[in-house]
């Protein structure tokens, strides 16, 4: 009878220590935002320089403003996770004929941790531009993921 209290609580501990609550809270960014920057070409690519426009204004289409008249030399948005697309309104000065940017993408979900979940991941296939202000794009990267990269850069001859 000795033994068997014994056993009873030895199989009692592990029965609390195998329940012990692994979704501790989340450290780490879920957000994959992806990273524009703004650069000039002053002598038709000889020269390239990154610049700061006095007041950008950048939405989604159809949601809130990301940015509303104020200097920028780069911008963040974060892409639309149950779309595989999204649509921005871009406006770098008061006196500047806005353009509009569509970012068509792939969505993967990615595990990250019992506590975070799942985070969205993105993938650009392709960047389409009306090209009223902007000369020209580069995709420096396609994988848009919880990084701080800079994945477009936009060129203006100016």
């Amino acid at each position: 009878m000795k033994y068997i209290s014994g056993i009873i609580a030895i199989l009692l501990l592990s029965v609390f220590a195998a329940c012990e609550d692994e979704t501790k809270s989340c450290d780490q960014t879920l957000i994959s935002d992806l990273g524009m920057n703004f650069k000039k070409d002053t002598l038709q690519g000889f020269l390239v320089k990154d610049t700061i426009w006095p007041k950008v204004t950048l939405f989604a289409l159809g949601k809130d403003s990301i940015v509303r008249n104020v200097p920028r030399s780069s911008v963040f948005m974060s892409l639309d996770p149950l779309a595989d697309s999204s649509r921005f309104y871009l406006k770098l000065d008061s006196t500047m004929v806005p353009d509009t940017l569509t970012f068509r993408y792939k969505r993967k979900q990615n595990f990250v941790s019992p506590g975070c979940g799942f985070a969205t991941f993105f993938t650009l296939d392709t960047v389409i531009t009306t090209y009223n202000t902007i000369d020209s794009l580069h995709i420096n990267n396609r994988e848009v993921n919880s990084t701080n990269d800079t994945h477009i850069s936009l060129f203006f001859i100016y």
